[in-house]
């Protein structure tokens, strides 16, 4: 992949931090939101408890008290009942008409607040129930220590009797506190393993996108790059052909050998989209039963050039037929190039059992190239780096084939190209 920081790339790399920063405030923002709404649903579910408690004690209690035939509040029942026995704070406080609030019984004063606190809480529970019977009052206040209670309120009032009676019972504001500390504390470290869970994720994920980005990247810029090297010497040769102002009796060679140059382009912008579509798998491969040894015999007849000499023997393939032909083709001409040293030695083609091999009587592998002929950019003794050779490599590698080149007896090279023979007993094309 390529590495070097074009304006492209970088842009491709803020874009994947900017990818992963949306995703982590995206999660952040759920995960507050979730947590908020967890933690307020568990909060008010201890604080409707603690609000169950007290009024059941402070309620409970008010069913209970009694005076006696001299106008005397009973607190056995009181004092006796379970319910002034548990967690829960109790005073009970009494008031004559135009007199102030007495409190005549008293059980964990440390839950209650202050004694001007507690009188305001009876008055206000007095004032609330406007004379109902067991009318309920619920306060959150603090406690002598400073500490958040929760107190209801419950009037008591007798026709035969001017007194009234306030019941206050208070507890702890919330309903096992500490569990709820240890929810928060769950919260807020799941909340934060998931949102570092999530940001990796989203780093990782567009980091994967990134790399399928820059790969596209860098094929794109390979087809250009290849477009551009290997059609400038063509254009270069076709403009100095049309700018040469041939002679009456060499136009129709000038002519001839535009249309040459032309069909060369047309192949390798073929070849190069070829390869860009389907390595970026916009396209895949045909696959089809063909005759190698006739789709040869068919491109060598295209090359015309009296050079070629075609030895071919029945070989059925499956594979693409445009690609293949573009393979021979790159084939004869790096042969008839690289034989050119000797314009009167032949470029044998021959054909069988799923190979092609091309055979010239030039110099030979050049020992620069012979470790990696195949690999694109690779130049021999005529300088040129072309990627004839690569695009042959590549269709082998498409049709599960693979490309060879090597020296030849007696000189020259044999270039060859290798194809899984067809399955004909399956009565389908074999899948590449």
């Amino acid at each position: 992949m390529n590495t070097h920081r074009s304006p492209a790339v970088a842009r491709l790399r803020r874009a994947r931090w900017m990818m992963t920063a949306l995703v982590t405030v995206i999660t952040a923002t759920a995960v507050l939101v979730l947590s908020y709404v967890a933690a307020s649903i568990d909060a008010r579910s201890r604080t409707n408890e603690v609000d169950r408690q007290v009024e059941q004690v402070a309620g409970g209690l008010a069913r209970a008290i009694q005076h006696d035939d001299k106008q005397v509040l009973d607190l056995t029942t009181v004092i006796d009942d379970r319910l002034a026995q548990g967690s829960s704070a109790v005073i009970v406080l009494v008031r004559a008409p135009g007199e102030q609030w007495k409190q005549t019984h008293t059980y964990q004063r440390s839950l209650m607040p202050s004694d001007t606190e507690i009188t305001t809480l009876a008055t206000q529970t007095e004032d609330r129930s406007d004379g109902l019977l067991y009318e309920p009052l619920l306060r959150t206040t603090t406690d002598i220590s400073g500490q958040q209670v929760r107190v209801a309120g419950v009037p008591v009032y007798w026709t035969d009797w001017d007194n009234t009676v306030v019941i206050l019972a208070a507890t702890e504001a919330m309903d096992e506190p500490g569990k709820h500390r240890m929810l928060l504390w769950a919260l807020a470290l799941g909340g934060t393993l998931l949102v570092l869970l999530a940001t990796a994720a989203a780093y990782l994920l567009s980091g994967r996108s990134l790399r399928q980005a820059l790969q596209m990247l860098d094929e794109h810029e390979q087809f250009l790059g290849d477009a551009a090297h290997e059609l400038r010497t063509p254009l270069t040769t076709l403009k100095l052909l049309t700018e040469s102002r041939p002679k009456p009796e060499e136009v129709e060679h000038t002519l001839g050998e535009a249309r040459r140059l032309a069909d060369r382009m047309a192949r390798l912008v073929t070849g190069l989209l070829a390869r860009a579509r389907m390595q970026t798998g916009i396209a895949e491969p045909e696959r089809t039963l063909l005759r190698l040894d006739q789709l040869a015999e068919a491109v060598a007849e295209e090359a015309a050039d009296d050079r070629i000499i075609v030895s071919a023997h029945p070989s059925v393939v499956v594979g693409d037929p445009a690609l293949l032909s573009l393979a021979i083709r790159n084939m004869l001409e790096n042969g008839l190039t690289h034989g050119a040293v000797n314009r009167t030695a032949p470029v044998e083609v021959h054909v069988a059992e799923g190979r092609v091999s091309v055979r010239d009587h030039g110099p030979g592998v050049d020992p620069v190239m012979s470790a990696s002929p195949f690999n694109r950019g690779s130049a021999g003794r005529t300088g040129r780096n072309g990627i004839g050779l690569a695009l042959v490599a590549w269709v082998a590698q498409t049709h599960n084939g693979n490309a060879s080149i090597e020296p030849a007896a007696g000189g020259g090279t044999i270039a060859t190209l290798w194809l899984p023979p067809a399955d004909l007993t399956a009565g389908t094309p074999a899948r590449m």
